[in-house]
C-alpha cells in the first residue's frame, strides 16, 4: 500500500511538473518549429549519448574485474534494461534494477554488485562537478554582472564536491574496516540475532564489491572513464539543444550537465516533469532564453538521454522473455 502511494505521488508531481513546464507552450509554433530541426545533429547526439552508455558499461566491467570477470555485452544489456525500467519507475529505483539482473545473469552476490554501483554514484557526481565549477565561473550570464549570484552557485558546487569526496572517503575506509564493522553489528543489542547476523553478512558482501578502492591503478582507470562519460552526456546534450536552434557554445555543455544531472535526481518516472522543468529553469536564468522557446528543445534533450537506451533495453527485455538471449 505504502509503495503504492509513493508510486501515485511520483505520477502527481510528474504531472504538475510537466504542466508548469508546457504551460507557456505556443503549439503550433512548436510544430512548425519541428521543420528547422537538424536532424543529422540530432543524430549525432542520440550516437554520443549511447557512446557514453557503452563507456559507463565498460566502467563497470574496471569495478567488478577484482569480483568476477564480465562480459561487456552482460553489463550494456543490464544497463539498458535499467532504461527501460526507469520509464515507469524513477531513476533512483531503476539504479537498483541493473545490479540484480547482472547478479542474476553472472552469479553474482546482489549486495556485492550493489556496492559498485555506489562507487559509479559518487565517482559520477565528482566529474559532474569537477566540469561544471569551472564552465559556472567562465560562463558570461544573461542580464549582466551577477557575480554574487555566480559566487554563491560556486560555492554551493564546491560544498557538494567536498561532500562526494567524503563519501568516497567513506567507500574506501570500509574495505579496511569490515571485520570490525561485521563484529560491531553481531554483538549490537538492538537487533534480533537472526537480523545481526543477516546484516553483518551483507556488509561482507557490500565490502567485497568496494575492492576496486584498494587498487589505485585500477580507481584511476575508473575515475577516468568517468570522467569520460560526463564529457559524452554533457556533448550529447549540447548537440540536442542546438539541434533544436538554441545558441549555445560548446562550454554551455559542462553547465547543461549539471541541469540534467539535478533533473534526473527529481524522484518521477522516466524523470518526465523534473528533469523538465530544471532544465528550462536553467535555461531561462542562464541564458536569458523565452521560456517558451524552451519547451520543444527539452523535450528533445529528455528524448535523446532517455528512449533510445529504453528502446534497446526493450528489447532485451523481450528477447530475455522469448528465450532468444
Amino acid at each position: 500500500m505504502a509503495s503504492n502511494k509513493r508510486r501515485y505521488v511520483a505520477y502527481g508531481v510528474a504531472v504538475v511538473l510537466s504542466w508548469l513546464f508546457v504551460r507557456q507552450a505556443e503549439w503550433r509554433v512548436l510544430f512548425n518549429a519541428l521543420r528547422s530541426v537538424s536532424w543529422v545533429v540530432l543524430g549525432a547526439a542520440i550516437g554520443v549519448r549511447l557512446l557514453a552508455l557503452v563507456v559507463a558499461s565498460m566502467r563497470w566491467q574496471v569495478l567488478l574485474n577484482p569480483v568476477r570477470r564480465v562480459p561487456l555485452s552482460r553489463a550494456l544489456a543490464a544497463m539498458m534494461m535499467g532504461m527501460a525500467v526507469n520509464t515507469v519507475v524513477s531513476m533512483q529505483a531503476a539504479e537498483l534494477v541493473r545490479p540484480q539482473l547482472l547478479s542474476r545473469w553472472q552469479d553474482l552476490d546482489v549486495s556485492t554488485t550493489l556496492a559498485t554501483v555506489a562507487v559509479e554514484w559518487v565517482l559520477d557526481l565528482l566529474a559532474v562537478i569537477a566540469l561544471f565549477i569551472p564552465s559556472l565561473w567562465l560562463m558570461p550570464q544573461a542580464g549582466g554582472d551577477q557575480s554574487g549570484v555566480r559566487s554563491s552557485h560556486v560555492q554551493a558546487a564546491i560544498a557538494l564536491l567536498l561532500a562526494s569526496l567524503c563519501g568516497l572517503g567513506a567507500l574506501w575506509y570500509l574495505p579496511g574496516r569490515g571485520d570490525r564493522l561485521r563484529t560491531w553489528i553481531r554483538h549490537a543489542g538492538a537487533l534480533p540475532e537472526r537480523a545481526r547476523e543477516r546484516l553483518a553478512d551483507e556488509v561482507q558482501r557490500f565490502v567485497v564489491g568496494l575492492r576496486i578502492l584498494a587498487r589505485p591503478t585500477s580507481l584511476a582507470t575508473v575515475a577516468a572513464y568517468s570522467l569520460l562519460v560526463a564529457v559524452l552526456t554533457a556533448i550529447s546534450a549540447w548537440l540536442a539543444l542546438i539541434a533544436f536552434g538554441l545558441p549555445l557554445s560548446f562550454l554551455s555543455a559542462f553547465l547543461v550537465l549539471g541541469l540534467i544531472s539535478l533533473g534526473g535526481l527529481i524522484p518521477t518516472p522516466g524523470a518526465v516533469g523534473g528533469f523538465h522543468a530544471v532544465c528550462q529553469v536553467g535555461l531561462v536564468a542562464w541564458w536569458g532564453i523565452d521560456p517558451a522557446r524552451t519547451v520543444l528543445p527539452v523535450i528533445g534533450l529528455h528524448a535523446v538521454l532517455y528512449v533510445p537506451a529504453a528502446a534497446i533495453g526493450a528489447v532485451c527485455f523481450w528477447a530475455m522473455r522469448g528465450g532468444l538471449w
